[in-house]
């Protein structure tokens, strides 16, 4: 079963996503979180600041967990997604692979309403994150 490590930088409310590319095997042209899989020996951790200093060029210098969750599809093998949320990092993201072919600032309302998300159950995960008192005080949110 496949562990894939994720990262939402997040920056005055709102979250970077990267588009999938037309050739990926898998959620082709959607919108997802840079990240990848997690390799032999590797804290997840330490896989989401590999994956985002690899996709889009930047270097987590702050990243806290806030979930994980294990999706099961009968057409692929169940693989667990552990999702963080980035609020400080060193450079500007870019695209530096043939994975993505895009990337985009969202906000809240946005993922929800025109963000077709790889896969959906993250958008879920990502707005219970963004939408939480302690996220909102942080990344920059009103409190409600």
């Amino acid at each position: 079963m496949p562990d894939i490590a994720i990262g939402a930088l997040v920056k005055d409310g709102l979250v970077l996503l990267a588009r999938r590319s037309a050739e990926r095997k898998v959620h082709a042209g959607l919108w997802s979180l840079p990240g990848g899989h997690i390799e032999l020996g590797e804290a997840p951790e330490q896989a989401v600041r590999r994956e985002l200093l690899e996709e889009i060029g930047i270097t987590a210098e702050r990243c806290r967990f806030v979930s994980k969750i294990r999706l099961v599809d009968e057409m692929r093998p169940p693989a667990t997604f552990h999702l963080y949320l980035v609020d400080e990092w060193k450079g500007m993201p870019q695209i530096l692979d043939n994975e993505h072919t895009e990337l985009r600032w969202f906000t809240a309302s946005e993922l929800a309403s025109e963000a077709e998300l790889a896969p959906p159950q993250v958008g879920v995960m990502l707005r219970g994150a963004l939408s939480s008192d302690q996220c909102s005080t942080r990344f920059g949110h009103p409190a409600n």
